[in-house]
């Protein structure tokens, strides 16, 4: 197998055992803050998609869709500080899933689209911060290995915080 076949299975594999510990919850639950200072567990999700979408820019270089980052509440709903502006009424969980399936199916197109050695390959990330260019240089085998490790710790928050908020799924006995 390889490297990059076995990157996107990684890929694949976590967003369906991501899913599968979110399925059965409401758009209610999924909008509610499990407890007092969390996010919902809807903005984790479209946090996941914010994130998928934020490093196939560095990947590839090229500006995501605007549609798409405005459906994923980009800068505006998880950790946006002083853009906080998330939405008002709660989220279809379709829309959830659509902007997951489109985030994460732009990142696997790209990940097919390279050959192993692209892997080692080192990309330059570039950014202002108080007037001053800063960047950080990674592989592109580290920034997919980061996609992998970030929802695995981001699923884990999610399910603590649904354990802790008593969250009983459609069909579980109450």
């Amino acid at each position: 197998m390889k490297n990059t076949e076995l990157l996107v299975y990684m890929l694949e594999d976590i967003r369906k055992v991501t899913l599968k510990g979110v399925s059965g919850l409401t758009k209610e639950q999924l909008f509610t803050k499990p407890i007092q200072g969390e996010f919902p567990i809807g903005a984790y999700l479209m946090h996941l998609a914010e994130v998928d979408l934020f490093w196939l820019n560095v990947l590839n270089g090229i500006e995501i869709d605007a549609e798409l980052k405005k459906r994923s509440y980009s800068d505006t709903w998880f950790d946006s500080g002083d853009k906080f502006n998330p939405p008002k009424v709660p989220i279809e969980i379709e829309e959830y899933l659509d902007v997951l399936q489109l985030g994460r199916s732009r990142v696997l197109e790209y990940i097919k689209s390279l050959y192993d050695n692209d892997l080692e390959e080192i990309i330059t990330q570039k950014w202002m911060s108080g007037g001053v260019e800063n960047s950080s240089s990674f592989s592109r085998k580290w920034v997919i290995y980061h996609l992998i490790e970030h929802e695995a710790h981001t699923r884990g928050q999610m399910f603590m915080l649904i354990r802790m908020a008593g969250f009983k799924k459609k069909g579980e006995n109450n």
